[in-house]
């Protein structure tokens, strides 16, 4: 029982590093704006699989290592990414029970609204300039939502992960 609890930790940590590792690859400075927001897409995908176990805490702990590794200040990315995991686990529910399609549409809604917090939140503490091509990463993001879904949920059956 704990080897197999062990694969299961470690399956998750592999899939939140990958994640993050797609996160801060760069793009070419044309194509920086598509960049889809893979790390909270990967973090929605088991808030809503597991709300148990992937909670707020853990968006904290990835926005936190996310400010770190990308530079930025630190705790902001920790608190955007909290207060999208308490709304996620609040609703679980409703947001399970949609389709793919209603929650692609959510996701668009949700990742521009991150950006736009980000944003905020660093334009309260320094001066920051907002790029409203920001709106194309969160499409993108939002219409590579089902197959991002499709995905996990084959790995979270693979690893036996449960509610």
């Amino acid at each position: 029982m704990n080897g197999r609890f062990f694969i299961q930790l470690l399956g998750l940590a592999a899939i939140f590093i990958i994640a993050l590792v797609l996160e801060i690859a760069p793009w070419p400075t044309g194509f920086q704006s598509f960049k889809p927001a893979w790390l909270v897409l990967v973090l929605t995908y088991w808030i809503l699989a597991l709300p148990t176990k992937i909670n707020v805490g853990t968006a904290f702990v990835l926005g936190i290592i996310w400010d770190l590794v990308i530079g930025s200040i630190l705790g902001v990315h920790g608190l955007v990414l909290s207060v999208l995991a308490y709304v996620l686990a609040r609703y679980n529910q409703i947001l399970s029970n949609l389709s793919l399609w209603q929650q692609s549409l959510l996701m668009i809604i949700c990742i521009f609204t991150i950006r736009l917090a980000i944003f905020l939140v660093e334009l309260f503490i320094h001066n920051a300039a907002f790029n409203w091509q920001e709106i194309f990463g969160a499409v993108i993001s939002g219409i590579l939502w089902p197959w991002m879904f499709l995905l996990l949920r084959r790995v979270q059956r693979q690893l036996g992960l449960n509610a």
